[in-house]
């Protein structure tokens, strides 16, 4: 499905008249709003990141192949929004304990940032996994589930669905790996 995010690509945005134009943002606004708010839960904080992600968009848009790269582009500029409204609102509640820790203070706020990051990166991508889930085949959903969600042994499994160990790290293998092309598609490598 074609979407009309590219016409957000270099300063033809402006030129376009304001019906289009507001299509576009309710595209944009649809493409993030539940991502965003399933990380922050704040409907208002929501739309203030959507909207500052869409002004970043314009101003800063790279030159991409393709609707896909946009996406994906749009997607790190929202998270890093989101990111760093989550870094405010916990600095904000933790400025009188890190005013009071002395030399250690800038540690424990950088040390802070980054498990904040890597909280909501979990998070999205356990809302992602979520998501593949309900794409997969019911038995492959069924082993993922009771490995991951439960945290039964590959023995629990086997006797659980009635199959041997052996078929169960079969069964668990290709379900993993069909995940983690899902996800590469989305994420990309985690080296970048």
């Amino acid at each position: 499905m074609q979407t009309n995010l590219l016409l957000l690509l270099g300063s033809g945005f402006r030129t376009l008249n304001q019906s289009l134009q507001e299509e576009i943002y309710r595209e944009f606004y649809h493409f993030l709003y539940k991502p965003i708010l399933y990380m922050i839960n704040d409907h208002s904080a929501t739309e203030d990141i959507i909207q500052e992600a869409f002004m970043a968009t314009l101003s800063k848009c790279p030159a991409v192949e393709n609707e896909e790269h946009m996406k994906a582009w749009i997607k790190v500029v929202a998270k890093n929004f989101t990111i760093n409204y989550i870094r405010k609102r916990k600095k904000s509640r933790n400025d009188v304990s890190l005013e009071f820790t002395g030399d250690n203070s800038q540690i424990a706020h950088t040390a802070a940032a980054v498990s904040v990051e890597q909280e909501v990166e979990a998070k999205s991508l356990e809302e992602q996994i979520s998501l593949h889930l309900e794409g997969m085949k019911p038995d492959q959903r069924n082993i993922i589930e009771l490995k991951w969600k439960k945290g039964l042994t590959y023995k629990e499994i086997a006797v659980e669905i009635q199959d041997t160990e052996v078929a169960v790290k079969h069964k668990l293998h290709r379900a993993r790996n069909y995940l983690k092309k899902k996800l590469f598609k989305e994420w990309g490598s985690r080296d970048d």
